[in-house]
């Protein structure tokens, strides 16, 4: 597989105003090639962007079925050059993804080769959820030993290896893609920053509050780990369309009893401007 290769330096971030260094492992404009050292019932290939829009506008990206229901399908991408990382550094890889539902999406970057998966209790997960279904959304990993770790110690990043579908801490939990090969996600724009591109505020935010009952009858109750205050909750369709602004009905309980049943996303803005969504069913 041919590995496009870019170095990109004093890269703005616009919602830091932070400097960083931007490494492309692969955006798969070559046409050709996909993950290497397939494994478990993994099926990839370079084709046109289903949906060039919103974040990703790109010619090309990767497709990604299975033919076999194991959780432990998995791919590689080789990182080339190799890239040392100290383990006083951070470094992140960040993805474009784009799938019909919320994939328990995974990454092992401890390889010792550029021709080696790495080991089974070495996978992270990623910083943030991905709830724009079927539509492209960045998704971030640090780069770390394990999701336990709080540091990269292996010295080289040779390859990262990707598992798409493992089905246990999406939601809901199970694999998103079947197994015959029908169903496909995406994934374009492989990338290795030196800081994270998603804002601090929406990560806490993201991981302190719950809607609450979910799945809900006439309203639900946004409850939070922090003190926060929310500000705006708009209601969008699966495939992204908003269609309500709600209000409060008492102190962080919203009214939902217009909405037809079925599933939803609830996009959030608090007080400090972070933001998040999650999913709501409506039954």
């Amino acid at each position: 597989m041919k590995q496009k290769i870019t170095f990109l330096f004093l890269l703005l971030l616009s919602c830091s105003g932070l400097i960083f260094g931007q490494t492309m492992v692969d955006d798969f404009e070559s046409g050709a090639g996909g993950l290497v050292a397939n494994a478990g019932g993994i099926t990839t290939a370079v084709i046109a962007n289903p949906n060039p829009t919103g974040l990703n506008t790109t010619g090309n990206c990767l497709e990604i079925k299975r033919t076999a229901t194991q959780w432990w399908i998995i791919g590689g991408v080789n990182v080339t050059p190799d890239l040392a990382i100290s383990g006083t550094e951070t470094k992140y890889v960040s993805m474009m993804v784009h799938f019909p539902a919320q994939p328990d999406l995974g990454i092992r970057f401890d390889a010792p080769d550029d021709n080696s998966n790495g080991g089974g209790g070495s996978i992270v997960r990623a910083l943030n959820a991905y709830t724009t279904l079927n539509q492209w959304q960045e998704i971030v990993f640090e780069i770390k030993d394990n999701q336990d770790a709080t540091a990269f110690t292996h010295g080289t990043l040779f390859r990262l290896s990707i598992h798409p579908d493992m089905g246990f801490e999406n939601d809901p939990a199970g694999q998103v893609l079947d197994g015959g090969g029908t169903i496909a996600g995406y994934i374009d724009q492989i990338q290795i920053l030196d800081a994270n591109p998603l804002s601090t505020l929406d990560v806490e935010l993201e991981n302190s509050i719950s809607l609450y009952p979910n799945p809900a009858q006439s309203s639900f109750k946004v409850t939070s780990r922090k003190n926060v205050e929310i500000e705006n909750v708009l209601v969008y369709t699966i495939l992204g369309k908003q269609i309500k602004n709600l209000t409060k009905i008492n102190k962080n309980e919203y009214d939902i009893s217009s909405l037809a049943s079925g599933m939803y996303l609830v996009k959030m803005t608090d007080s400090n401007g972070g933001v998040a969504s999650k999913k709501l069913i409506k039954n």
